[in-house]
């Protein structure tokens, strides 16, 4: 884990950048825990000291090289400098443990998408063409009156039909406010 400390406004001595190491090493477990070695996680801390309001300010960065990639980031401000540190730590530790439980709730899902393809049997996809060739629902001429009530009766939306008084193909159909509309060619 590479650490890297930057002060504002406040001198940094090496008794707390060794206070801030030595706690820093809690996190190393959840970090074995998450699959990452030591040298591909880094770690920025930020001390800041607000004169006019007499507070410590502490910010931890934790960067993921990874795959997976990812940040953690938390703050805290208190009246003394070693207790702000206590308090980050411990909020980084609540973030590793949620990042964890959220990775293995990933693999499980992972597996179990798995295992579900695995039971699944593969049936072959059936070739269907494009356009298919249907025959008209009633092969006798028909006037449009005729053609309305089996329209109605067949409870369809639409139905072609030839025309007995043009000879041609017609449709009609059912529009949605109740009544009937007609497509004829040539009108």
């Amino acid at each position: 884990m590479q650490v890297e400390h930057v002060g504002k406004n406040i001198e940094l001595t090496d008794f707390i950048k060794a206070y801030t190491e030595h706690k820093l090493e809690r996190l190393k477990n959840y970090l074995k825990d998450l699959d990452t070695s030591e040298d591909s996680v880094r770690v920025r801390v930020v001390y800041d000291f607000e004169k006019h309001r007499h507070r410590n300010r502490v910010d931890i960065d934790v960067y993921f090289n990874t795959p997976g990639g990812g940040v953690i980031h938390a703050w805290e401000e208190s009246n003394d400098l070693y207790s702000a540190i206590d308090f980050v730590i411990d909020e980084v530790e609540r973030q590793l443990i949620r990042l964890k439980s959220r990775r293995i709730e990933e693999k499980r899902r992972q597996a179990k998408l798995e295992s579900l393809k695995e039971h699944t049997p593969v049936t072959p996809s059936i070739e269907r063409p494009l356009i298919t060739l249907e025959p008209l629902p009633s092969e006798k001429p028909m006037t449009v009156e005729d053609a309305r009530l089996l329209l109605e009766e067949t409870g369809a939306f639409f139905m072609p039909f030839i025309n007995s008084e043009t000879g041609q193909i017609n449709v009609i159909y059912r529009k949605k406010a109740g009544n009937y509309g007609l497509i004829a060619p040539n009108v």
